[in-house]
């Protein structure tokens, strides 16, 4: 299971991967098929590969798009980024994300297309957010209303 870190506590792409879990594993979980790089207009992004996938208890013919993976690696970055900020972390799954810092709590929301209106929260601990964050790629028509941080999509 430790093959599977990138992927449990990621998405990561893969030179981020090599940064923080070292060249040895990343390379090692590539050669037993654990993971797998999809390519993305972000680099690529390591998944679980066939074998990864029945340790986790999943069918081996898989593999996730590249679009939902973008917005999953772009939430992960800013939700780390505000964590370093002094926020902490309550979830984060996908392309959401909850924490809680500063006297309020913000939903992370990644969006791929046009934003129409307001996510739509999920749950309850969603429900008690104070703020909304959407995070969309660069050039994706927003909407004043709702706080949206366009990320550029070519930086890694």
């Amino acid at each position: 299971m430790e093959l599977l870190a990138p992927w449990l506590e990621g998405p990561f792409t893969l030179k981020e991967a090599s940064e923080r879990y070292g060249e040895a594993l990343v390379a090692e979980a590539l050669r037993e098929r654990v993971l797998k790089p999809v390519m993305t207009r972000l680099g690529p992004v390591l998944v679980p590969g066939g074998r990864g996938r029945v340790l986790l208890g999943l069918t081996r013919y898989y593999t996730p798009r590249p679009g939902p993976l973008e917005v999953a690696l772009l939430v992960r970055r800013q939700a780390e980024a505000m964590a370093r900020e002094g926020y902490r972390v309550l979830r984060r799954q996908g392309a959401r994300a909850i924490l809680e810092g500063n006297g309020e709590r913000v939903l992370l929301v990644g969006t791929r297309g046009p934003l129409g209106r307001r996510p739509k929260p999920q749950d309850d601990l969603e429900a008690s957010a104070t703020r909304v964050v959407v995070l969309v790629p660069e050039g994706t028509v927003k909407r004043s209303r709702i706080e949206v941080r366009e990320v550029e999509v070519g930086s890694a």
